[in-house]
């Protein structure tokens, strides 16, 4: 029982840290928008019990819109006002309407996170629910392939795999899928051969692949976030997904206090952080 009770006392940590180190990236990197998505994922799958329900987290997303938020992403906000128009499939309609030139922005993967941590026992269950929580505002198939790549890695780095394996798992795992050869080849050359400026900033698997790559390369959680705000771009949306992958690695604990002393309503998001942890184990 001891020993159980250690292991369930790691996934806690790890599990908490994935979430909290979502929110200290975003926020590192100067942006709100993947905290606040994010939430609405989390707080949704704590409030049913770890089930996704779409029509509940879109219902999220949708409120959140109305509030005004400045810091929404293109993409996003015309799937979310088609969705409050009532449209069926409103990120299709988007989709089909500006073409794939232009669809395949990181906003879904940005806050997909917490759906690894929920799945950490449970991985299976995101090769469908991934790509179905993408949809809700990215429908093209890079972006479903980024989320279920990104959300298998954190699932795995909840249960405590070592890093450059889950990394290499998760890649492997999605192989076949739009856009897999060109994010195994983003994991290794992001921010290298591949510069963050120009085209590649805010591409959905430019993001997934350089926060695949620094948790594979198993930097610490401060050294890590670091380089990728350091590279530019983008830099709260890749912070985020960095934050989640090194977060669910290193654990709560390791994210610097004067980081998390910082962050808006860190009581709140670690308290809820540790309630979405406990429905994990």
């Amino acid at each position: 029982m001891r020993i159980l009770r250690r292991v369930d006392d790691g996934i806690r940590e790890r599990a908490a840290g994935a979430v909290v180190g979502a929110a200290i990236g975003d926020a590192l990197g100067a942006g709100t928008e993947a905290t606040a998505m994010a939430r609405n994922l989390w707080r949704s799958l704590i409030a049913d019990d770890g089930a996704l329900v779409l029509s509940d987290v879109l219902s999220r997303h949708v409120a959140w819109l109305a509030t005004g938020p400045s810091d929404v992403g293109a993409q996003t906000r015309l799937a979310l006002e088609e969705a409050r128009r009532g449209t069926p499939e409103a990120a299709r309609a988007v989709f089909e309407r500006r073409g794939p030139e232009v669809s395949a922005g990181n906003g879904s993967v940005m806050y997909c996170s917490p759906l690894g941590v929920a799945r950490a026992r449970d991985p299976e269950r995101l090769f469908v629910e991934a790509p179905a929580l993408s949809a809700l505002t990215h429908w093209d198939g890079r972006c479903a392939t980024a989320c279920l790549a990104v959300t298998l890695a954190v699932a795995a780095l909840v249960r405590d795999e070592e890093p450059a394996g889950a990394v290499r798992a998760a890649v492997g795992a999605v192989a076949g899928r739009e856009g897999a050869e060109e994010l195994e080849h983003l994991v290794d050359e992001a921010g290298r051969s591949r510069p963050i400026d120009g085209p590649d900033s805010g591409f959905v698997l430019f993001t997934a692949g350089i926060a695949l790559q620094v948790v594979g390369e198993g930097r610490a959680f401060e050294e890590g976030l670091r380089h990728v705000v350091g590279l530019g771009g983008d830099a709260d949306t890749n912070a985020a997904v960095t934050g989640a992958l090194l977060g669910a690695r290193h654990g709560r604990n390791a994210i610097p206090p004067a980081w998390f002393d910082r962050l808006a309503d860190g009581e709140a998001i670690d308290a809820e952080a540790r309630a979405l942890a406990s429905l994990v184990v």
